[in-house]
C-alpha cells in the first residue's frame, strides 16, 4: 500500500463524518448501500486495501471486534496499519455472511474510526 492509495480511501472521510450523509435506504425490508458506500467498497478493492488471510480465525482471535457494539475507538486509533486492512476486510467479508454488517459499522463509527487512524498514519 502507498500512501496515493490510502489517500483515495480518506477523501471519504468528509462522506462518513457528515451526519447529514446518507449510508442506505430501505426497500422491502432490505437494507440497500448508498452509491457512496458503494464507491467506497469498490476502493476498498481497488486499492488492494482488503487482505487474503483467514479473517475467521483472525476476528475470532480479536474478539473486540467481533462485536460490532464494542467500543474500539482506542483500539482502532492506536492500530498499526496491517490490523486496519484486516479489520476492514473482516467488515467486508462478514457483510456477505451476516448482510447489513457492513452498515452497522458505519454507523457505529468504525469506518469513520479507521479511516481517520489512516489518515493518522500517512502524516506521521
Amino acid at each position: 500500500m502507498d500512501v496515493l492509495q490510502i489517500k483515495r480511501l480518506t477523501n471519504y472521510l468528509e462522506f462518513f463524518q457528515n451526519d447529514r450523509s446518507v449510508f442506505f435506504t430501505e426497500s422491502k425490508g432490505w437494507r440497500i448501500e448508498s452509491p457512496e458506500v458503494s464507491q467506497f467498497r469498490k476502493e476498498l478493492y481497488d486499492t488492494e486495501f482488503l487482505l487474503v488471510f483467514d479473517w475467521v480465525q483472525w476476528i475470532t482471535e480479536n474478539d473486540e471486534f467481533k462485536n460490532v457494539n464494542n467500543n474500539v475507538k482506542d483500539k482502532i486509533r492506536n492500530a498499526d496499519l496491517e490490523t486496519l486492512r484486516k479489520l476492514m476486510t473482516s467488515y467486508i467479508r462478514g457483510d456477505r455472511f451476516n448482510e447489513g454488517l457492513f452498515i452497522d459499522v458505519i454507523l457505529k463509527g468504525h469506518v469513520t474510526d479507521i479511516l481517520l487512524r489512516l489518515q493518522e498514519l500517512i502524516n506521521e
